[in-house]
């Protein structure tokens, strides 16, 4: 790894942002691989949405800001159990392909971010991802929260699904929005129509229609420039949306 990279990161996260210096490392790992990738001609993720350079800075706008939430989301009720920071390690380490240098990198700042965990703003954090994102972007953000919640034992509990759901007001995503990820969390016997946005006395036109703008508004393709491996978590929703529709079609015969 080059040291201008680490320097990079150093300067930047000298200044007051939100999450003060403790994730400096990392946007300065994420510049040396951006650089890297393209001085060998080699750039791995591509997108319509976005040019080279803005591909990197999106990743690493949305890594800092998913790894800083998760820990306050963690901390809501003021006791992390060591539990919770295992299972916010193993589902990095379990979902995405990184490599092991990359892993370890994630799993110091875990816990360097976790010692200092009542620092982070989360106003603040939200705030800056909220103005320099796409819903699309803020939309996995919020699920990726509550799937690094329910990786613990104990799932989401009270305290964390109250905090998420203040993240969601915070980084501008509406009620309807909110309710469809976090219908996949919880169980009720009407889920596939929470996954939807609608109810089982919606009309057949309602149905569709709430289908048709979630499919487009969930295409893995409109987070492309966060990396396949946040591609991959968008396909998750995606698949989920076609299901909860098929399920309903069936049982309604339309």
């Amino acid at each position: 790894m080059a040291f201008k990279g680490k320097l990079i990161g150093a300067l930047l996260g000298s200044f007051a942002g939100p999450m003060g210096t403790i994730l400096g490392g990392l946007i300065g790992h994420l510049f040396d691989k951006a650089t890297d990738e393209r001085s060998a001609g080699n750039i791995l993720y591509h997108s319509k949405y976005a040019s080279q350079d803005s591909i990197s800075t999106a990743q690493i706008n949305f890594l800092s800001s998913l790894i800083g939430l998760s820990i306050a989301v963690a901390n809501a009720d003021g006791h992390v159990k060591v539990s919770e920071m295992e299972a916010l390690k193993s589902f990095f380490r379990e979902n995405f392909p990184y490599t092991e240098e990359d892993h370890k990198l994630i799993q110091n700042i875990i816990d360097e971010t976790f010692q200092q965990r009542d620092r982070i703003n989360i106003g603040g954090l939200c705030g800056y991802y909220r103005s320099i994102s796409s819903l699309e972007g803020r939309l996995l953000l919020l699920r990726l929260l509550f799937k690094i919640a329910a990786a613990d034992m104990q799932g989401v509990n009270v305290e964390e699904e109250e905090l998420i759901r203040g993240i969601a007001q915070l980084l501008g995503i509406d009620l309807y929005n909110f309710k469809s990820i976090w219908a996949e969390f919880v169980k009720e016997e009407s889920k596939a129509y929470s996954i939807l946005g609608v109810s089982p006395e919606s009309t057949e036109i309602d149905i569709r229609s709430a289908y048709r703008r979630l499919a487009s508004q969930y295409h893995p393709d409109r987070v492309a420039n966060l990396g396949e491996e946040f591609v991959k978590v968008a396909e998750e929703k995606f698949k989920l949306i076609n299901e909860a529709y098929e399920e309903i079609r069936k049982e309604r015969e339309f």
